[in-house]
């Protein structure tokens, strides 16, 4: 492909028919063969976008791999290896992955793990083999035509050494024209004789247009002729630098040099003037393109700069294992995000090009081997799960028949709970384990429920009286009573819910949670004058409760215990002030801070003694007056 690029001449030496100005052009033209150089060489690097290959699939990989077969050699050889080297990755993730699912549903009966895209490697193969074979082909192609246009230029110099050695006729001229038409025509030649058959060539040239003055006339219009002709190359370089393509850019710019060459001499008093013009535009287009190319080594610079970032972002990520499920799907979706990130990131000097890949890649690479060992122990584990959870499907399958319905009952809801306890299952077979086992307690309790069904319609009746008391309660949270009036309907309200019995079991929660609320509604708005009303009368208060409940002893009980509970917390709050007013004791705004620590210190007091007193009358009321008392506070309760 780039084999002409090897032809540029060192040096760019006018072919002005004279050996006055030999190596004017060494200088630039050294320069421009160097950075062109670069240029191609980067160009062949990035010019194939290998980051939309990332999300290829196997299969695309090897249809990509195949489009290259109608690439030129070259090309197909440098971009193949970009898409071996994703396929070869890909395909060992994916084997991993296929073997860990084939391990998780593996039993005893299970044929030896045979992973289907194998063939797939072996196309791969195939079509680098082809590619390889081709561009050996190519490659002896080139060698030979190299060889051939060698022999050729040896024959035309040898025609034009017998051309230069005899007199000179009429048709000299055009012997010699066409001799440098022929010349100029071929282009491949072996690197090593370029320098040595341009050096014969040129000073043959010279020697012919300086030593035979025959058709003067003629020789002078074609020197004049051959002035235009490197006018006009001139002029054109200055569309070089409306060309984005610093590759394009290069090409245009050894065609144009190679033709400047190529054209022969021009008047004497014009070969200076019109070289350092050309060499004056040149010269400038280089440096225009010199710019653009610095400016893009600099973007790879930056982009290098990110990519090592996010190689920080890596070790910092892989730093800690996650101990859990969650978490390792947590940070494989971040380093998802990070090679998302990476693979947005554009070009990076070659020089560190492998190094950062191997960096972050390794640091991927450690993530996902250790969680592919996390997911194998976790497989592992499953299968003891598997276990576990097969001999309590045994334990609830005996007991499912049985009719001691309370023993029975709280026996195979322990079991219900262990259930939970015991962690996952290989997925395949967590369903069918589950069903087994939902099936057998689903017997048990539908047997349960029909012997019960009287009683179910017995709590229905009693669910329906406790949501119209709840109704009863948020009328009152709205109305406008006296507090008093109030507070004696809440306390018959209270006395009614109490005397109800059970519910259904699965409106437990949401019944009383519903009965708290609106109960609590109707304190709150309340909650000034009840608190002044209970603060005047506690005794008869808690005296009202331990009379009217049937369960009142018990009830002071826990009033007793929510008071002290709320004593400890506010002693807990005035030592957390305390040692806060000795840590903000010297800051600026220590007065105005002290000042509301002392306000919440004296308040949190205040309550303490208040609820001392309510204490103090509970623990009044609990003594018992007679036998009656004491046996009445020890029976069960028979709320829901």
């Amino acid at each position: 492909m780039n084999e002409e690029l090897e032809v540029k001449n060192t040096e760019v030496t006018e072919v002005t028919g004279e050996s006055k100005i030999p190596n004017q052009a060494s200088e630039t033209d050294l320069k421009n063969e160097q950075l062109h150089k670069d240029v191609i060489r980067e160009d062949h690097e990035h010019d194939f976008d290998a980051g939309t290959l990332q999300d290829k699939t196997l299969e695309e990989l090897i249809e990509e791999a195949r489009n290259l077969l109608i690439q030129t050699p070259k090309v197909a050889s440098v971009r193949l290896k970009v898409i071996r080297d994703i396929f070869t990755e890909k395909y060992a993730i994916a084997k991993d992955e296929a073997r860990e699912a084939f391990e998780s549903k593996k039993t005893e009966e299970s044929l030896p793990f045979i992973f289907d895209k194998e063939p797939l490697i072996h196309l791969i193969k195939e079509i680098e083999g082809e590619i390889k074979q081709a561009r050996e082909e190519e490659k002896k192609r080139i060698i030979k035509e190299k060889q051939k246009n060698l022999a050729r230029k040896e024959a035309l110099i040898a025609k034009l050494e017998t051309i230069v050695s005899a007199d000179e006729t009429l048709d000299t001229i055009a012997e010699v024209k066409e001799i440098q038409k022929e010349w100029k025509g071929i282009r491949v030649l072996p690197k090593e004789a370029i320098n040595g058959l341009w050096e014969r060539y040129n000073q043959l040239l010279n020697t012919f247009y300086d030593n035979h003055s025959i058709n003067l006339e003629l020789k002078e219009l074609d020197r004049q002729k051959n002035l235009e002709a490197k006018i006009e190359l001139t002029k054109k370089m200055e569309t070089i630098l409306e060309e984005k393509s610093l590759k394009r850019s290069f090409i245009l710019l050894n065609k144009l040099h190679e033709e400047f060459k190529n054209i022969g001499p021009v008047p004497q008093e014009s070969r200076e003037p019109i070289w350092n013009a050309f060499k004056s535009a040149s010269d400038a287009v280089y440096e225009n393109k010199r710019k653009i190319y610095e400016a893009l080594e600099s973007e790879k610079e930056t982009n290098l700069q990110k990519k090592q970032i996010l190689c920080e972002k890596a070790d910092l990520l892989n730093a800690v294992y996650p101990k859990d499920l969650k978490g390792w799907n947590e940070k494989a979706k971040a380093f998802d995000d990070l090679f998302s990130e990476w693979k947005k990131i554009g070009a990076i000097p070659k020089t560190n090009k492998d190094a950062v890949w191997i960096q972050f890649n390794g640091v991927r690479n450690d993530f996902y081997t250790r969680r592919k060992a996390f997911f194998k122990e976790l497989n592992a584990g499953r299968n003891e799960n598997l276990k576990a959870k097969q001999l309590l499907c045994e334990q609830v399958e005996a007991l499912k028949d049985s009719t001691d319905w309370a023993t029975t009952g709280k026996a195979i809801i322990n079991l219900q709970a262990n259930w939970k306890k015991v962690g996952p299952v290989p997925e395949k077979l967590n369903q069918a384990i589950w069903k087994r086992f939902r099936a057998a307690c689903d017997h048990f309790f539908s047997a349960k429920n029909a012997v019960y069904s009287d009683k179910r319609e017995e709590e229905l009746g009693n669910l329906k009286q406790k949501e119209s008391i709840i109704e009863s309660l948020k009328q009152l949270a709205t109305s406008d009573k006296e507090h008093k009036k109030a507070f004696e309907e809440l306390k018959k309200i209270n006395g009614e819910w109490r005397t109800i019995g059970f519910v259904p079991h699965k409106d437990v929660k949401r019944i009383n949670k519903a009965y708290e609320e609106a109960n609590g509604a109707v304190y709150t708005k309340y909650s000034s004058q009840i608190e002044a009303a209970k603060a005047a009368n506690l005794g008869e208060h808690y005296k009202q409760i331990k009379e009217t409940s049937p369960n009142g002893i018990k009830e002071l009980e826990l009033e007793e215990q929510n008071i002290k509970r709320k004593i400890t917390l506010l002693n807990e709050e005035i030592s957390s002030i305390e040692r806060n007013m000795s840590f903000f004791a010297r800051s600026k705004t220590a007065d105005k801070m002290l000042k509301d620590f002392n306000g919440k210190i004296e308040k949190a007091k205040k309550q303490i003694d208040r609820l001392k007193k309510e204490l103090g009358v509970i623990k009044t009321v609990k003594r018992p007056d007679n036998s009656s008392e004491e046996s009445a506070s020890s029976e069960p309760s028979s709320e829901s």
